[in-house]
């Protein structure tokens, strides 16, 4: 069995949950950043505010969208060539970014829009207050995955990060 396979909904849900604070695997241990697709692209992050120095940042309305966000980019063409990827012996890592289609405008995100100043050729975070949308239709999402078990077992997969990436606002 290889990694670009269908996956079931729960699978995706418990390889999310399985890979959420656990360092990224094919990182160093000295900087392997903890996974963090639920805690900080979904409604479950503390504060959508406290990330002041990028200009747009999205999260997930609900863990159901990140769900069936995931499901849909790795069922689709491009994922699954990604994941085949993953099949290779040197190949750790994929990157899916993905377009949505069957799922548009049923995947809803919450977007913080800072404010920005252009500073010399660098966009720096300006005074002002943040603008906050609430249920705005999510285009595409960007997951980054790593392999984390042989193909064969029923979590083969770490997903480091899954977050909505181009929103209607």
């Amino acid at each position: 069995m290889a990694y670009d396979r269908r996956y079931s909904r729960e699978e995706i849900h418990q390889m999310l949950c399985l890979s959420e604070r656990r360092p990224r695997p094919t990182a160093p241990p000295a900087k392997a950043h903890a996974g963090h697709a639920i805690s900080q692209h979904t409604e479950q992050r503390d504060d959508p505010f406290d990330r002041r120095h990028i200009r747009r940042d999205s999260t997930f309305a609900s863990r159901k969208d990140l769900v069936l966000a995931v499901e849909e980019a790795l069922h689709s063409d491009a994922g699954q060539a990604e994941l085949a990827t993953l099949d290779a012996h040197a190949v750790q890592s994929c990157k899916i970014a993905f377009q949505l289609g069957a799922t548009q405008g049923r995947i809803h995100a919450d977007v913080v829009l800072n404010p920005m100043a252009k500073v010399g050729k660098k966009q720096v975070p300006a005074q002002g207050p943040a603008q906050y949308l609430r249920n705005v239709p999510v285009n595409s999402v960007v997951l980054i995955i790593d392999k984390l078990a042989p193909a064969e077992s029923w979590a083969p997969l770490h997903f480091q990060t899954a977050y909505p990436k181009d929103v209607d606002h």
